[in-house]
């Protein structure tokens, strides 16, 4: 994620109170991470809100794109904002968001109740991971 994006994450998770000590336990191992995301979008914050903070589709062959306002919007429209991956196997699998100059940032992934808990040496990122592509 962008680091303006993990600071709004960030702030809104403390606001509404969704965050929660779910970054222990059984992680995701490399196969569960790629069945969970491969297709799928990443919506921060876990519930709806509009504007949605964090809507990254997940494409097979490791596109990352910012849904935004849609593909066809005139002036927010969606973009490949970066790659990525899994690395590792097992406990120690991970999903790596590279967004080139922007950074990369590798992640921990637990779930969370109907939700999944994004977890690196910062505060924990619950996420909703949605079917497909398009808007949360």
């Amino acid at each position: 994620m962008k680091p303006s994006i993990i600071a709004a994450a960030i702030a809104l998770i403390s606001i509404t109170g969704q965050a929660s000590a779910a970054c222990s336990g059984n992680s995701l191992n490399q196969t569960q991470l790629g069945n969970l995301l491969t297709g799928n979008t990443v919506c921060v914050p876990a519930v709806m809100v509009d504007p949605m903070t964090w809507q990254e589709l997940h494409v097979a062959g490791g596109a990352l794109v910012d849904y935004k306002r849609g593909p066809g919007h005139a002036v927010d429209p969606s973009e490949q904002v970066g790659t990525w991956s899994i690395s590792g196997t097992g406990n120690n699998a991970t999903v790596i968001h590279n967004y080139g100059t922007g950074g990369s940032y590798q992640y921990t992934v637990y779930p969370n109740g109907a939700n999944y808990s994004f977890c690196s040496a910062g505060p924990e990122i619950v996420a909703r991971v949605k079917t497909g592509g398009g808007a949360c």
